[in-house]
């Protein structure tokens, strides 16, 4: 019995010593599954620097990564609306396990919507492409609007055969499941498309589109003619987008917003009187992503901030009226037709006219804050003079059928409390005086 069991200990030795063949897995069949795996995969990871979502400056790179390659695009260099990006492709896979009757290599094309066809190269040939988008220019097939994103594509090609044993060799997988990963893949992302996708060609051609866009700023003006001014509210005018208004008192920390919607009027309301606040308009404008397909926005800056007051609610106190180098003479206006908007055209016989024109000195009491000048109005015509001080000058013109040396004037005096230009806005209650085209100095009560 003793000798029996050293017998099978002895043999149990013999076996365990005779050395073994361990069967790894080879590169092809690692491959192969990293091919497989990548085709039916939608995830991938994108990230951006430098880029603010449609606006491209120096420096700007954003970098696809997925299982089967990464694909970089990195601004190297901006002029003025025009730049440069170099496009570059790496693959995790090497080329040498592509076989040439299968997997083909890939083509990198690159597209934009401002220019007819496509740049594009081969990463087996080179490993990158310069591909320059000019910002300024709009798409050539987009009639509807005046701005909006604009956008550049890459796709990425991959052709290959329909039987899986063909492209790798000799492997355990049949044509089916690499079918159905074809059909997986081509249902798996609305990003990604496959040609033709249904299975009853040999080859097929599979893209994967990514997507950089940028930003054509509207045409789009501010007109200060629109402002408009009271002592609780202030009128900015309209804008074809979506607009944003923030607004704060001067010197405030936090900013209020309000949305306006398209083509309405923007009025801020619930003000206070004689209060400078700062202004910082915006427009929203939405887009198509070109690469999600989502729709998303973009926030952009009609001007740069800016300070309007509401009215001053207080009378200037007038104390003295002095006319000043007056000129006396006549004017004459021939006859003409005055054209009128919808409305028939008007004849004006020929007018002799009696003209003065002379300086009026405005003396004031007191000046309350935020006061930016004088309003005189006479009639129907109205004078500014700027400033925050205590005496005001007029260069004054009047005209009449009648005698105009030493007829009486009446007059209003009004604080403003904006300058635009040459313009007063903002313009509050009026305190009325009366004097007389003649040299002298006129009290005022």
């Amino acid at each position: 019995m003793k000798r029996t069991l050293s017998l099978i200990f002895a043999l149990i030795m013999l076996i365990s010593a005779i050395p073994t063949t361990v069967y790894a897995v080879g590169d092809k069949e690692v491959y192969a599954d990293r091919l497989l795996d990548g085709l039916s995969d939608p995830n991938y990871t994108k990230t951006t620097k430098n880029y603010d979502g449609y606006r491209f400056k120096a420096g700007t790179k954003c970098t696809w990564d997925c299982k089967l390659y990464t694909l970089t695009a990195n601004a190297t260099k901006v002029s003025g609306s025009v730049v440069t990006f170099n496009v570059a492709f790496k693959t995790k896979i090497p080329f040498e396990y592509y076989s040439p009757s299968g997997w083909c290599d890939y083509e990198v094309k690159v597209y934009s919507n401002t220019i007819d066809g496509y740049d594009s190269f081969r990463p087996s040939e080179k490993s990158s492409m310069n591909f320059t988008v000019n910002t300024s220019k709009k798409d050539k097939f987009d009639f509807t609007s005046n701005s909006g994103m604009q956008y550049f594509l890459i796709k990425v090609e991959k052709n290959e055969e329909s039987t899986y044993d063909d492209v790798i060799g000799d492997t355990v997988y049949s044509s089916n499941p690499y079918e159905k990963k074809i059909e997986d893949f081509a249902n798996s992302s609305e990003r990604r498309e496959v040609y033709p996708g249904n299975g009853a060609f040999n080859r097929f051609s599979i893209y994967d589109t990514w997507g950089l866009g940028y930003y054509i700023k509207p045409d789009y003006a501010i007109f200060t003619s629109n402002y408009r001014v009271t002592k609780n509210s202030i009128t900015l005018g309209t804008y074809a987008f979506e607009s944003i208004v923030k607004y704060r008192v001067k010197g405030a920390k936090k900013w209020k917003e309000k949305i306006f919607a398209k083509n309405k009027k923007m009025i801020l309301k619930g003000l206070k009187a004689n209060t400078k606040y700062q202004i910082r308009p915006l427009c929203k404008i939405y887009y198509t992503d070109p690469e999600t397909k989502q729709k998303k926005y973009v926030i952009d800056q009609v001007a740069s901030p800016f300070y309007l007051t509401t009215v001053i609610t207080k009378k200037p106190k007038v104390t003295s009226i002095k006319i000043s180098k007056i000129k006396y003479g006549k004017k004459t206006i021939p006859a003409h037709w005055e054209d009128h908007a919808n409305q028939p055209s008007v004849w004006r016989p020929t007018e002799k006219l009696n003209t003065a024109s002379y300086t009026i000195t405005v003396k004031v009491k007191s000046v309350p804050k935020n006061v930016k000048g004088l309003y005189l109005k006479i009639g129907g015509s109205g004078y500014f003079a700027k400033g925050n001080k205590k005496t005001y000058t007029f260069n004054v013109m009047y005209q009449d059928k009648k005698k105009v040396k030493g007829k009486k004037i009446k007059a209003s005096f009004a604080y403003s409390s904006n300058a635009v230009g040459k313009s007063a806005l903002g313009i509050g209650p009026a305190k009325k005086a009366t004097y007389k085209i003649k040299k002298g100095t006129y009290k005022v009560k």
